[in-house]
């Protein structure tokens, strides 16, 4: 990250000596200069974000958090908007006009260039989590008629304005996708060929309804760079590029760790503390419920408690295994169902990996906890409770790690977002339950 004073910058901004705070900002990175942003009050932001050049403007704009954009944009004159909207790639320029109303976007649109207006209007009819939502219509396309030569011409010019162009897709005179060739194969082939006669006609496409996630999975099998996007009439709309791709990997990571902790995907650690609060607090609402359940399981073994007050010390720490065991496979099912790896056709496999992990796991740390309760307490009875209790509730967190996430999945409900809750309310209870209800049966070797 770029060094500077966030201070001297709030200073500078508030006398409005802007040359010397370009000077800083100059040379930052698109993250950089968002993170800044974020920083600043209402009043700087949009004073900096003013300041920040109007090429890379956009990416700053979809770097920061919804509610900065929101203010930002809600802050900017329909003039700078169009403006930014112009020298923006149409994937991105959907995004933005996506944050405003369809009131709005017909005003920004009438003020569009005929060129920009075609390349976006097709993009924004799709949802955000589309093929269609991510993809970009800038792309090099050409006839399969003319030759070689002719089409390092044309692509000398079409070219400006295009980023990490790698691919030519060859289309009829109906505008049909029929092949692809690479600029590298281009060059190297004789100037008089025709394009059709090089061109490869097996083309890994994909359809503009198609969720973002599965076409991520398409690029990580066929290992390209750019996808086309064609309709059901096989006509060209635009293309999926990897940079697209890698942004929808990140995203779909970094949603489904928040949402494993039961946080909401949009939330920003910048966020006002209202918004954080109606994002948090109904997940803490149910995680109450749960826990109160757990705190009856105790309840009812109120007796065994008060015979052997030893077993309270181990209550949080058979639960407390439990629970990070049932998180460690968690993590990984619901990586692997939303990669598409696993389904409930293989799971099976999985399932008896991962209840085998928890069986070993549950033995070894059991063993060891009852050998440190064995120096502790004297008593060998309560090394064997908790050992058995260890091993009942990591296997019960195998289970319920692998099995939960997928019946989720089934039900169409996203794993990630309330299988965090399940874990601990099983591993919780399971745990109380075994570790109090083996000692209430061996209660005469224990007192």
């Amino acid at each position: 990250m770029s060094g500077y004073d966030i201070n001297l910058i709030r200073e500078l901004l508030e006398k409005d000596k802007t040359e010397k705070v370009k000077g800083i900002i100059s040379g930052m990175e698109v993250r950089d200069l968002a993170f800044l942003i974020e920083q600043l009050n209402e009043k700087e932001k949009i004073k900096l974000y003013l300041l920040i050049p109007t090429k890379i403007s956009s990416d700053v704009l979809l770097e920061l958090s919804k509610h900065s954009r929101k203010f930002i944009l809600k802050s900017l004159k329909d003039k700078y908007i169009v403006s930014m909207i112009e020298k923006t790639e149409s994937d991105d320029s959907a995004d933005i006009l996506g944050e405003f109303s369809e009131k709005k976007v017909r005003k920004i649109f009438a003020n569009l260039t005929k060129k920009k207006k075609e390349a976006v209007e097709q993009l924004i009819k799709y949802e955000k989590d589309t093929a269609g939502g991510i993809m970009q219509s800038e792309l090099l396309e050409l006839p399969g008629t003319i030759k070689v030569k002719e089409a390092i011409n044309l692509i000398k010019d079409k070219i400006k304005g295009i980023e990490g162009v790698n691919y030519v897709y060859i289309t009829d005179k109906n505008d049909k996708l029929k092949g692809v060739i690479t600029i590298q194969s281009l060059i190297t082939h004789s100037p008089n060929k025709r394009l059709y006669q090089i061109m490869n006609k097996d083309v890994v496409k994909v359809s503009p309804e198609l969720d973002k996630e599965k076409v991520a999975e398409v690029f990580r099998k066929e290992d390209l760079f750019a996808v086309p996007v064609v309709d059901k009439r096989n006509m060209l709309l635009g293309r999926v590029t990897v940079d697209d791709v890698l942004d929808v990997m990140g995203e779909e990571a970094t949603e489904d760790m928040l949402r494993i902790a039961g946080v909401h995907p949009d939330e920003s650690v910048f966020d006002p503390w209202r918004k954080s609060l109606k994002s948090r607090l109904p997940w803490l609402m149910v995680n109450l419920l749960t826990v109160m359940i757990a705190a009856l399981v105790v309840y009812l073994f109120e007796g065994t408690l008060q015979k052997v007050i030893i077993l309270a010390a181990f209550l949080p720490v058979i639960a407390g295994m439990g629970g990070n065991a049932g998180t460690q496979t968690l993590t990984l099912v619901v990586r692997s169902i939303a990669l598409n790896q696993l389904n409930l056709d293989n799971y099976k496999k999985v399932l008896f990996k991962e209840i085998l992990l928890g069986l070993i796991n549950g033995l070894v740390t059991g063993v060891i906890t009852a050998v440190i309760a064995y120096f502790w307490i004297g008593n060998f009875m309560i090394g064997v409770v908790i050992t058995l209790a260890m091993v009942i509730n990591l296997v019960v967190a195998a289970l319920v790690g692998t099995c939960i996430p997928l019946l989720l999945k089934f039900f169409k409900i996203d794993p990630a977002v309330a299988s965090c809750i399940f874990i601990t309310t099983f591993t919780d209870i399971i745990g109380f339950f075994s570790l109090l209800g083996i000692a209430s049966l061996l209660i005469h070797w224990l007192i």
